[in-house]
């Protein structure tokens, strides 16, 4: 133990290190206080993390432990640590003001996994980027990788440092009647910069009466002058001066004769760089797709051709079928989007693939597949947080689905690092892979079942309802 070169037992050691400190921290000062990062100690917690990690790089030759972020066998225990922390909080209902494990976005030993792997990640990148070559063959490589992980980094550091300055706000409007006043999460009244008048409500319903689309036709007044009439439909937010209005619900008793509309106000000043980050990983999914495929078909028999053909057939036909029968019913309002059908056809396209991929690796170990799979994974994940933001406001926000979504993403990615070992066991991996199927399976239909999902997650409403 401790002796060098250091392996996965350090790995995990530095991982149990983190949690039990953090419990100390948790015990000593309470819950991490996001409120406190706001502008402008956000900016400069950013500055002084990326001087550790120029620090990290720099002495990384005198520094052993420094030498040791950067490999495998420090990045694959700190994202099993991270697997097992976010389960619990799959497993148990969250909610602000909760105990330690109903509050995990606030728990100190979370929070010091999470800034472990992007430490980690963070290393990686720059050692990358130093060490990069200009050469057809070496580009090949390295864009792939800096756009996935670079874009992950961004997409980490903006989102949760600049979450603190994210202003979400309710308004309550009424016909006739501009209204200035919003209520923050508190309860708090805000005075807005600009007043909202509703001057229609608008309903549509299907046949049984449950809603179909429900939007407001509004007049915004800002204190710059401007006067505006737009309408605000759920999924179709309109944005002035800085908020986006979201359509967020009505007087349900009423219905269609609703004479009040709730809007949602979000302002959100970090959203262009976390953007950023998941078009860079957007872009590096299609890229190492498009290089994987390429690499294989270039050398690959008939046979094996039309074999890839035939599974690439299959899978789309499955994502296919499942789509269209999930689209024959009666879509909620937030379910009629143009992100609804590339969402749920690459995430299911992505499982038929994965699934495929736990079957034969008893007889042939398929990296390959498992690397096309996870690329159209993150596709998925990222259009759902892009449709996630149009709908709601939010990109991410660790709802159950979202928990374990990210819980799968991370175990694929513990496989395909694992893969990189020059001395990885066959069996070991073949078994990373039917643990990572079965949380997928959790993440697919088995978070319907979970206590801690219902009537907190968005994603396990009725499409009839």
């Amino acid at each position: 133990m401790w002796t060098k070169p250091w392996n996965f037992k350090e790995g995990f050691l530095i991982g149990g290190g983190l949690i039990v400190a953090g419990l100390a921290l948790q015990l000593s000062v309470g819950p991490v206080v996001w409120e406190a990062f706001a502008w402008p100690a956000n900016i400069i917690v950013l500055a002084v993390f990326l001087a550790i990690i120029a620090l990290v790089y720099l002495f990384r030759k005198k520094v052993y432990a420094f030498q040791f972020i950067g490999t495998y066998q420090a990045a694959i225990p700190a994202m099993v640590c991270a697997i097992l922390l976010t389960i619990i909080m799959g497993l148990t209902r969250q909610q602000e003001g909760g105990t330690w494990l109903n509050n995990m976005l606030s728990f100190w030993p979370f929070v010091l996994i999470y800034i472990h792997i992007t430490l980690i990640l963070g290393v990686i990148i720059l050692r990358r980027i130093v060490n990069c070559q200009l050469s057809i063959v070496n580009l090949k490589r390295d864009i792939p990788f800096l756009l996935n992980h670079l874009g992950l980094f961004l997409a980490l550091t903006t989102a949760t440092l600049g979450n603190a300055d994210m202003q979400r706000v309710k308004m309550i409007t009424a016909i006739g009647v501009p209204e200035w006043r919003a209520l923050e999460q508190g309860g708090t009244i805000k005075q807005m910069p600009i007043a909202i008048e509703l001057k229609k409500f608008i309903m549509e319903t299907y046949e049984d009466g449950k809603p179909k689309r429900f939007a407001s036709e509004i007049q915004i007044q800002t204190k710059l002058g401007k006067n505006i009439e737009t309408i605000v439909d759920v999924n179709k937010p309109y944005e002035v001066d800085g908020w986006k209005i979201y359509q967020y619900g009505y007087d349900t008793q009423m219905g269609v004769q609703s004479q009040i509309s709730i809007l949602e106000l979000v302002s959100d000043p970090w959203l262009p760089l976390v953007y950023a980050g998941f078009y860079m990983m957007l872009a590096g999914a299609v890229l190492m797709t498009f290089l994987v495929l390429w690499r294989r078909l270039r050398k690959a028999t008939s046979k094996a051709l039309w074999t890839y053909f035939a599974l690439f057939v299959v899978a789309s036909l499955f994502a296919y079928f499942f789509f269209d029968s999930y689209n024959t019913k009666t879509l909620v309002p937030a379910l009629q989007s143009p992100w609804f059908a590339p969402h749920v056809f690459v995430y299911i396209f992505a499982y038929t693939l994965l699934g495929v991929a736990v079957i034969i690796a008893w007889w042939k170990l398929t990296d390959d597949l498992v690397y096309v799979s996870l690329a159209f994974l993150t596709i998925g994940m990222l259009f759902g947080a892009l449709w996630a933001k149009e709908a709601w406001g939010h990109y991410w926000s660790w709802d159950p689905k979202e928990t374990w979504a990210a819980i799968t993403w991370l175990a694929y990615l513990i496989y395909i690092h694992y893969r990189q070992l020059p001395r990885n066991r066959e069996r070991l991996a073949i078994w990373i892979l039917v643990v990572s199927f079965v949380l997928l399976q959790m993440c697919w239909w088995g978070i319907n079942y979970l206590p801690s999902a219902q009537g907190s997650s968005v994603h396990t409403y009725s499409t009839s309802e």
